[in-house]
Order: C-alpha cells, then sequence, then structure tokens
C-alpha cells in the first residue's frame, strides 16, 4: 500500500502521537533550496508504503512563514515531529546554512530518541547526504544521526523501515535496485553507496 504524505492530512490539530507498532512516518527536514531532490525522496518513499511529512504540503505552516510568524512556525514543526515516528535530514552543502534544520534535529532528537534502545539512532533519526555532500565533513551537531548515503544506503533504510528484506520490496515493485540503469533517485543520490 502507498504511503501518504501526512502534511495533508493532519491540516489543523493532530492526532495522538503513534505508538511503537504504527506504520512509519518520516519527517523529511531540509533546507528549502534543497526542496526538488526532498520531493523526489518522498515520492521514493510514499511509493514504497512509507509516509512522510514535507512541508510544502502544510498550509497552515506555509501561511505561518508567508506571514513571518515564528511562534506558529516552531509549533507546526514541533507537531509534525511529534506525530512522526522517524526523522530523515536531507543533507547537502546548502545545509550548512540552514537555521531550521540544526532546530529540527535538535527537536527530533529529544522527541524521536529512546536513548535505552541500541538501535534508536539508526531508525529514528538518520541523515541522508545528496550527491554533492558524499566526501565532505559534517559539522559536530549532525554526528548524533545515523548517516545513509546514496541509492543503497536509502533503500538499506527502507528495508529496516518496512521489516522486509530488499529483495522482496523490490520485486514487489515497492524500490528499485541500486544498480538499475533507470533509477528515479539518479538525480539526487549517488548509486554507487
Amino acid at each position: 500500500m502507498k504511503g501518504t504524505n501526512k502534511s495533508i492530512r493532519i491540516q489543523g490539530k493532530l492526532i495522538s502521537k503513534p505508538s511503537s507498532n504504527s506504520k512509519p512516518c518520516v519527517f523529511l527536514s531540509h533546507k528549502k533550496e534543497d526542496k526538488q531532490a526532498c520531493k523526489v525522496i518522498g515520492k521514493y518513499l510514499t511509493s514504497a508504503g512509507i509516509d512522510i511529512f514535507l512541508d510544502e504540503y502544510d498550509k497552515q505552516l506555509q501561511n505561518a512563514v508567508a506571514s513571518g510568524n515564528a511562534r506558529l512556525i516552531v509549533s507546526r514543526i514541533k507537531e509534525a515531529i511529534d506525530y512522526s515516528t522517524h526523522m530523515l535530514v536531507v543533507i547537502s552543502l546548502k545545509t550548512y546554512q540552514s537555521q531550521w534544520v540544526p532546530f529540527e534535529m535538535g527537536y527530533g532528537h529529544s522527541e524521536l530518541i529512546d536513548d535505552s534502545k541500541s538501535d534508536g539512532l539508526i531508525l529514528n533519526l538518520s541523515l541522508l547526504t545528496l550527491k554533492d555532500i558524499v566526501n565532505h565533513k559534517l559539522p559536530e551537531f549532525m554526528k548524533i544521526a545515523h548517516k545513509i548515503e546514496g541509492i543503497k544506503g536509502l533503500n538499506k533504510y527502507i528495508c529496516s523501515l518496512i521489516r522486509q528484506p530488499e529483495q522482496t520490496l523490490i520485486s514487489k515493485n515497492l524500490i528499485s535496485s541500486h544498480s538499475d540503469i533507470v533509477h528515479p533517485l539518479n538525480n539526487v543520490l549517488d548509486w554507487q553507496l
């Protein structure tokens, strides 16, 4: 079953936090200049059956941004992270100048990671590096998250969220093999990683 963009469904008040057995919902944190890459990644995740939260589709958040209402911006971001089960921070060279990504990561870390679980970092808070950042050093604050590189790494992440082997997901056409010549993520992620 295809995933949905939860930002469309959660206009107004959000429902309660998801339980540990809820369908995964991934909050996509990114610098606004990376929006197009994030939309492609979001489409790939929803095609695999994973729900996402992508800010562009949250009308209340967009209205808050347009009016410069900082309190409402923060409130909407926090609600979306609270509603999500995971956070995927999309990293490019532009991310280093972001004011919001560090806030989202910090809040996400405090809300999504259960320090008593050994797999908390891997499953709940992860970084996905775009093509332009693969060999660059990450800032210290980003080292609290699990780093995912390339299409192969993203496929492995998806398999861990859905709890199915990669070959099963490929055979069901939910994801594409990282080695496919024509891959929907070729323009944003490195296929070799």
